[in-house]
This record gives C-alpha cells, sequence and structure tokens, in this order.
C-alpha cells in the first residue's frame, strides 16, 4: 500500500505535529545520554503519525524496535514471552530496544486478562525505551498509564499539508488522479494522512463518480482501519469494537469485507469459515431491511466483524493492498445509466402502475423488443410517433430502452 510504501523514514517527515516531534527529538536524546526517560503515550486520532513517528523515531536512531499490536494484548503470557524479556536485555550488537506498543486503548478488561500487571511490571522494571499509542488518552482501560507515562499528543494535519504530501506522491507514482480529486481526497480526510493516501490510492484510475463512496472520514474509524481491526487482530473484541465506533454504511462494510476475504486469509479452513459468518450477517442485514426491525443488525455486526476475525489462524496476508468492491465498482461505472433506467420508469409509472424496479427489471426488456419490432416494420420515424404517442415518451426515452442491455 501506498501508506507504507511513503511511510516517514526520520522524523522530520512527520507532519502537522512538530511539538510531538520535538517531544519524541527530547525521548531520544535522554536514551542515547543512557538517561531512563518515562515511557511515552502517543495519543490522538487515527492516520496524524502516532506509529509512523514512533517507528522513524526507531528507525532515524538505530534501535531495534519491537512492535505489539491490539492482537498480542490477548493475555499476560503473550508478553511474558515477547516485552518482560526484551525489556531487560539488549539488542543484536548491543543495539537499543524501543518497545512499542500500538493501539493499547483497544484493552479489554473481559479478554485481555492479565495484561494490565504485566504492563506495570514492565514499566517498573524495563531497561529499554517504552512507547504506547493510544486514541484515546482519556479511556477507562488505560487509565492505570496515565501516573506512568508523559503524553504526548498528535493533532490532525491541515487540509493544505494533505493534499501537498498526495501530489508529491502521485507524481513519484506517475498516477493518473486530477487535481480535483486530490484536493477533494484531502477535504474529506478529517486531518487523517493514512487515510488520505489509502484514498487516493483507490481512486487512481477509477471513475470520478467513485468519488461519493469515500464520504468525510471518521474521526474515529474509517473504512481501512475496520477492515485492519477485522482482518488483522484475530479478535473479537477489538474488531466488534471496530466496526461499533466505525460511521462507515453497514452495506459498504459488507461489501470490502466480503471482496477482501480472499485476498487476505489464505487457508481453505480460514475463507471458508469467514464466508459462513459474512453470509449469515448478510441475512440478518436483509433481515433487518426487510422487516424494519433494526435490532437484527447487532448480530449482523458481531458476525460480519469478530466472526470473521476469529477465523485468522496465523495465515494472514498483511502486506496486501484492499481490492476495492466490485459491486460498488459497478454500481459507480453505471450510475449514468442507472439514473436515466430511473427517469424512463417514472414516466412509463402512469400507464403500469407497477413500482419502478419492476417497470426496469421485467417491463423495459418487453418493451424493447416490441420497440424494436415497430422500428423493423414500420420505420423509425413513423414507430417512434406511434411509441411517443401510445407511451409518453419522448425520443430519447425511446433510443434509451432500444439500446438498453
Amino acid at each position: 500500500m501506498l501508506s507504507e510504501k511513503y511511510a516517514p523514514n526520520t522524523l522530520n517527515g512527520i507532519m502537522g505535529n512538530d511539538s510531538a516531534v520535538a517531544a519524541l527529538e527530547g525521548f531520544a536524546q535522554k536514551v542515547h545520554s543512557n538517561q531512563k526517560p518515562k515511557p511515552l503515550i502517543l495519543f490522538g486520532p487515527p492516520g496524524t503519525g502516532k506509529t509512523a513517528a514512533a517507528r522513524a523515531l526507531a528507525y532515524g536512531n538505530s534501535f531495534e524496535l519491537l512492535e505489539l499490536t491490539a492482537s498480542d494484548y490477548r493475555d499476560a503470557d503473550s508478553l511474558n514471552r515477547t516485552v518482560i524479556p526484551a525489556s531487560r536485555s539488549k539488542g543484536l550488537f548491543g543495539r537499543t530496544i524501543l518497545i512499542l506498543l500500538d493501539e493499547i486503548d483497544e484493552l479489554s478488561k473481559k479478554y485481555d486478562t492479565g495484561v494490565e500487571r504485566v504492563l506495570g511490571q514492565l514499566l517498573r522494571e524495563t531497561k529499554q525505551p517504552v512507547i504506547f499509542t493510544a486514541e484515546d488518552y482519556w479511556d477507562q482501560n488505560i487509565r492505570f498509564l496515565r501516573g506512568l507515562t508523559d503524553k504526548v499528543e498528535f493533532k490532525k494535519v491541515g487540509e493544505k499539508e494533505i493534499a501537498g504530501k498526495l501530489r508529491e506522491i502521485a507524481s513519484k507514482e506517475n498516477a493518473a488522479i486530477e487535481k480535483d480529486i486530490i484536493e477533494s481526497i484531502a477535504k474529506r480526510s478529517n486531518g487523517d494522512v493514512r487515510g488520505a493516501i489509502n484514498d487516493m490510492e483507490v481512486m487512481v484510475n477509477a471513475p470520478r463518480e467513485l468519488m461519493e463512496n469515500i464520504g468525510m472520514r471518521d474521526n474515529k474509524v474509517e473504512i481501512f482501519g475496520v477492515l485492519d481491526k477485522i482482518f488483522l487482530s484475530g479478535s473479537f473484541d477489538v474488531s466488534r469494537n471496530a466496526l461499533a465506533k466505525s460511521s462507515v454504511d453497514t452495506d459498504m462494510v459488507l461489501n470490502w469485507i466480503d471482496e477482501n476475504i480472499p485476498t487476505r486469509y489464505t487457508s481453505k479452513e480460514e475463507i471458508q469459515g469467514a464466508y459462513e459468518s459474512l453470509a449469515l450477517a448478510s441475512r440478518f442485514y436483509e433481515k433487518a431491511q426487510r422487516t424494519n426491525n433494526y435490532g437484527y443488525l447487532r448480530y449482523a455486526s458481531v458476525l460480519m466483524s469478530a466472526g470473521v476475525a476469529v477465523h485468522n489462524y496465523g495465515y494472514v496476508r498483511r502486506l496486501r493492498q484492499y481490492s476495492f468492491p466490485l459491486k460498488i465498482r459497478h454500481l459507480g461505472n453505471t450510475k449514468q445509466e442507472r439514473s436515466e433506467a430511473s427517469e424512463v420508469a417514472e414516466k412509463l409509472f402512469s400507464r403500469l402502475h407497477t413500482n419502478k424496479k419492476r417497470i426496469i427489471r421485467e417491463y423495459m426488456p418487453l418493451l424493447k423488443v416490441m420497440f424494436r419490432k415497430s422500428v423493423n416494420e414500420m420505420g423509425r420515424e413513423k414507430a417512434f410517433s406511434e411509441i411517443s404517442s401510445a407511451t409518453g415518451l419522448e425520443e430519447s426515452d425511446i433510443d434509451f430502452i432500444l439500446g438498453a442491455g
């Protein structure tokens, strides 16, 4: 993905958060002078550079990086096997190990038993620098960290800075994307640099109509963030919470998951289990729409998020780009045609006395055959005159029906 390819290698590449960068530089100076800096917690909205900054800090200072994500916080044993030993030793050739615990606010006391105790031990005993990242510094699940860490806030990046970054990447990639599309993506990004880059990658060589599917990014979780939590976390609670926090349309998420199960999961068992959960989610979603009983959406939400996530057996393609759903792409490509069909159906409504969907699906193919026969028998001018008189359709409407399908 372009967001990974163009991730900054040094703190100089972090955009729009100079005070946070300064705090990290001071943190590194203390490490180099053999002081023991207080662990940091980097917090702020998604896509503002928290994780990228921690990685850039490690790379720019030749630290080894031990990075753990939400899926590694399931129990104390997993942390005892990884974090605690690393915190007590040096890296290869005596290098400093930077311990990065990403998305720490995804902790759940119900599922992540013993983790708080191990993290407290880490903060008391570590000989290596430690950085946490979180979206919500005031989340009650991580309140035990507040007195033990220094907080560093990351703020949303400005629209102009994001647009400039998008233009830079587009130029380097020789990407076919128009200037106004880049500006629109930057405007809708809501300060999320990573999300804006992902959106631009989707829009390269795509129909302009697909911009309407991008929309304004949510402060909490956007579509790619939701997909990462579902496909990569392997966690019931993390994936369920990601979808619950998102404002992305349910039908949109269903289509994205459906398209990307076979590109993310590799084993037959993972793919089969994920699709079985998604099929059940789709049934509950359709039932909610059909009956107007939106209580069914709770079941759909759990099945399409946690139900898919728990079928991650460890054979996931992590670096694969997400594929844009073919169904949504098709709707974008056929928007004009569907709009015209709807207008023609509206004109036929008074004569056929049925809904527009049925007119488009069942009656238009029959009318096409009838109109074509009339044109062959009477000639275009006479046939169009009689059809127009009988149906109230204009010449352009008749041409549309003759060319439909």
